[in-house]
């Protein structure tokens, strides 16, 4: 019985719906991507084993290498709410803030000097920020006991998310460098004891990767 001879069969594949695809997914991914921004102060945090995220609707309290004090607000519509309600429990004590810098205010990525000099601060850039940080000009926020204006922005804070969110713990994070003096980092914790705060977290990198 003679061989059946099997046709051949074309190798030729068409890409072009998989190249779409290709494209499809690339451009979602640059599209959603989110950049790490630049850091207006550096700070190289401790190490854990921790994997937990920290919640994008914060309010990050730093400490540098040198002790000074910083605050961060995500949210640039709680920067607002924080400030006003700043204003009103210090009955404008460290002289009147007006409807310009409240407006700015909410651009401000990082608050990192005394709140007499945000009129001065609220008109500065990232770029701006981190050169008056390499030009000593960001002092920090006084947390003395004799100027405490940190723990006048943690109440502020604790009110704000008290009245919005109906939050007894509002979502405070400490972020210090490890090479930060300890002393720094217990008088940050000594002010949130003193404003009845005791719930926070603590960013660290994961064990094995240093920032």
């Amino acid at each position: 019985m003679p061989k059946v001879k099997v046709p051949r069969q074309s190798t030729y594949v068409d890409m072009t719906a998989m190249c779409d695809v290709s494209f499809l997914l690339l451009t979602f991914f640059i599209l959603t991507a989110k950049f790490r921004p630049t850091e207006i102060v550096p700070i190289t945090t401790p190490t854990s084993r921790a994997e937990n995220a920290v919640a994008e609707d914060m309010v990050t309290f730093s400490i540098d290498k040198d002790g000074k004090a910083y605050m961060a607000i995500d949210k640039p519509e709680k920067r607002e709410q924080i400030l006003d309600k700043l204003i009103s429990i210090t009955q404008n004590k460290y002289g009147a803030i007006d409807d310009k810098t409240k407006k700015l205010f909410t651009k401000l990525d990082l608050v990192g000097v005394p709140i007499q000099m945000l009129p001065q601060v609220v008109t500065k850039n990232t770029d701006q920020l981190t050169q008056m940080r390499a030009d000593g000009q960001l002092t920090g926020i006084p947390m003395d006991s004799t100027n405490n204006q940190l723990g006048d922005w943690v109440m502020a804070v604790r009110y704000v998310y008290a009245e919005t969110e109906n939050l007894d713990n509002p979502p405070i994070a400490i972020k210090g460098d490890r090479t930060s003096n300890i002393k720094g980092v217990k008088r940050m914790i000594d002010v949130f004891k003193e404003k009845d705060v005791y719930k926070y977290k603590l960013i660290t990198s994961l064990e094995g990767k240093v920032d």
